[in-house]
């Protein structure tokens, strides 16, 4: 996914040593972000949006409104960057205030390939907005940070109780938290200022879900001004963000409206089967313990909300019902929002696709004034043989899905490590990994499985290179990628003791993407559900200079751990008569093939690194006295058909 990738550098394993132990695994507040980048990988479906939150709910009848189509920004209204010195050179950054667009793709280069926000989908956004540009198309942070504010004209507010502000927009940070720097101000004089702030949950650093660093695309923003602005005559807008070098914030469709007098929203729900915020989507029966089931409530309208109650109903696709989880929350007052946490023993659920329904009531419901808001929905699959953390294939509604490979990263081709974590609660055999293929890739890619003990992925520095199992190295195929999914065995059926594991795919392509003779690897990424932390993760060998190399991806790689015996793949067809001698060896192997004709011979070290090619006919001899004691995989190919062997250098 066009994203940015946070780095580790603070991996905690909250309860005390990393060993295998079934712990909660993230960053440490504030971790610091590695480089204001993005990859460059495709987006393929954007369906289904999560609500943020304190997003705002439905509105009454505007009495005041602004769309931005009249051509520029509104007579009278200032647009200033109070911090940004004027430029007097042509290395000076230039200063940061709003302009305006009808251009919905003007915003492009600010989004720096996060594709998501390439466009600005506001519905009016073709008739105009305004949006301004922190990042300025920079090549590194300026030396100040800009200040900028947009004040409006007066606005009558006379006769209105409650006056609630509501916008589209689109936002993104880097430097700094929306949360606390971005700002609407209301002043009924000019003087004295009011601070709302429109993005509770908008961060930097390690955003951990349900929190963010790009906001909705277009988020509905409403603000409850009623504090400032009710019955007041002369009322001033002024939308304030203190930036450093971060992304882009764009506007439209700014309009006032009395607040709803009920309106409860559940901002997000979640269903995790850590207790630690991951959830997974398909988890073997073995596994299958307890489940941590949450939301958050907001009352957005001008009342309390009060006897307020949350369900969560559990049924089964074979139509098996559970009984209800019923949570008594009592009073939210205006404004105010609450988390729901339950933690429920299914232990004695059975192999089966499970719903969970969430739905809030309340005294006041049936005058709420938009019931669409009042339910979230979660699935899970309880599996014989398939453990995922990812859910592509059962979300109750529309998925977001993305592809990230092996031409995403400038530099990192090869041995591009997808990581996703599995608690294991009960001993569970592990035959292979299940991946699903991007369409961006590209046939000759290539992919070792493996499993790694979390003491080594959370040791100072990260060992990735000590994995518990591991495949040979296997070349996609254009029937793999047709397939969508491939499956790769590891060479025995491997026990995970209790404890904490990542399931690892190490690809290697040419990392261009631009011609067909490419070889790339992409694997899926399941961005429908936020997950915290490292539970998934991407290890990039070479990031120079800052020489950071884990990252945490906050979605859900399609990396798939199962137990099937005899898994297979759709390796191209196996190349007979071809011997390799001596085997184990102190350096030097001979291979001696029964055909004339001329073949290629790749050595593969155990973390998918070709590390030595040549090309021959007959028979040719390998000095491999150079390299590191340890196994290696041959691979000897023709046009048409391949062989792997394993060597073992002492």
């Amino acid at each position: 996914m066009s994203k940015l990738y946070i780095p580790a550098l603070a991996l905690a394993l909250v309860g005390g040593s990393a060993s295998a132990q079934r712990a909660q695994i993230g960053l440490a507040p504030g971790s610091p972000s590695l480089s204001k980048v993005h990859t460059g990988a495709d987006q393929l479906t954007s369906t289904h949006s999560r609500p943020t939150a304190n997003q705002g709910g439905a509105r009454g009848i505007a009495f005041w409104t602004e769309d931005f189509s009249g051509g520029a920004i509104p007579s009278g209204w200032t647009n200033e960057d109070l911090l940004t010195p004027v430029p007097v050179g042509p290395d000076d950054p230039p200063v940061v205030t709003f302009v305006w667009s009808n251009d919905p793709a003007e915003v492009e280069p600010a989004a720096l390939g996060y594709v998501d926000s390439e466009v600005f989908n506001a519905p009016g956004a073709g008739d105009g907005y305004l949006w301004c540009n922190s990042d300025r198309g920079l090549a590194a942070a300026p030396g100040t940070d800009h200040l900028t504010t947009l004040t409006t004209t007066a606005i009558d507010c006379s006769g209105q109780p409650s006056v609630q502000l509501n916008m589209q927009s689109l936002i993104g940070v880097f430097d700094y938290d929306a949360s606390t720097n971005v700002k609407v101000r209301v002043s009924t004089n000019m003087v004295d200022w009011t601070d709302f702030f429109p993005f509770p949950c908008l961060v930097t650093g390690a955003a951990a879900p349900p929190c963010v660093r790009w906001s909705a695309n277009p988020e509905t923003v409403g603000v409850d001004i009623t504090s400032v602005a009710a019955n007041q005559s002369t009322v001033y807008l002024q939308f304030e963000w203190l930036g450093g070098w971060d992304y882009f914030w764009a506007i439209d469709d700014i309009a006032l409206s009395p607040l709803p007098g009920t309106e409860i929203v559940m901002n997000y729900a979640y269903t995790s089967q850590t207790g630690t915020g991951e959830e997974y989507g398909r988890v073997p029966l073995s596994q299958v313990d307890i489940l941590n089931l949450g939301c958050e409530l907001f009352n957005y309208g001008g009342e309390e909300q009060t006897g307020v109650e949350v369900t969560a109903q559990i049924t089964s696709s074979g139509g098996g019902t559970f009984p209800d989880v019923v949570t008594t929350v009592g009073t939210i007052a205006s404004g105010e929002t609450f988390l729901v946490d339950e933690t429920i023993d299914v232990s004695s659920y059975s192999v089966d696709v499970y719903t969970v329904t969430f739905t809030v009531t309340s005294d006041q419901i049936g005058t709420d004034n938009d019931p669409t808001n009042n339910t979230a929905v979660r699935t899970i699959s309880v599996t014989d043989d398939v453990y995922s953390l990812d859910a592509i294939g059962i979300h109750p509604s529309g998925e977001v899905l993305t592809q990230v490979g092996t031409a995403s990263f400038t530099d990192n081709a090869e041995d591009v490590k997808f990581m996703n974590y599995y608690p294991v609660n009960e001993a569970l055999q592990v035959s292979g990994l299940l991946i699903a293929l991007g369409p961006a890739s590209v046939p000759g890619g290539q992919i070792v499985v493996s499993i790694l003990d979390t003491t080594d992925v959370f040791a100072t520095p990260a060992d990735v290179n000590s994995p518990l199992v591991i495949s040979d190295v296997y070349t996609i195929t254009q029937e793999d990628i047709d397939a969508d999914v491939v499956a790769i065995p590891f060479p025995a059926i491997t026990t995970l003791d209790p404890g904490g594991y990542y399931a690892v795919a190490s690809c290697t392509g040419t990392g261009t993407n631009t011609v067909t003779t490419d070889a790339e690897v992409y694997v899926i990424d399941d961005g429908t559900v936020p997950q915290p932390g490292v539970a998934s993760a991407l290890y990039i060998p070479f990031d120079p200079p800052d020489n950071i190399n884990f990252y945490s991806n906050g979605t859900a790689w399609a990396i798939r751990m199962t137990s099937v015996e005899n898994i297979s793949v759709s390796e191209t067809p196996t190349l007979e008569g071809v011997t390799m001698y001596p085997n184990p060896t102190n350096g030097l192997v001979n291979i001696f093939t029964d055909r004339s004709e001329q073949f290629s011979v790749e050595v593969i070290n155990l973390v998918g690194e070709v590390v030595m090619t040549n090309t021959f006919t007959g028979s040719t001899k390998l000095d491999l006295t150079g390299f590191a004691a340890g196994v290696y995989n041959v691979r000897v190919s023709n046009s048409t058909s391949s062989t792997v062997q394993r060597v073992t250098l002492n």
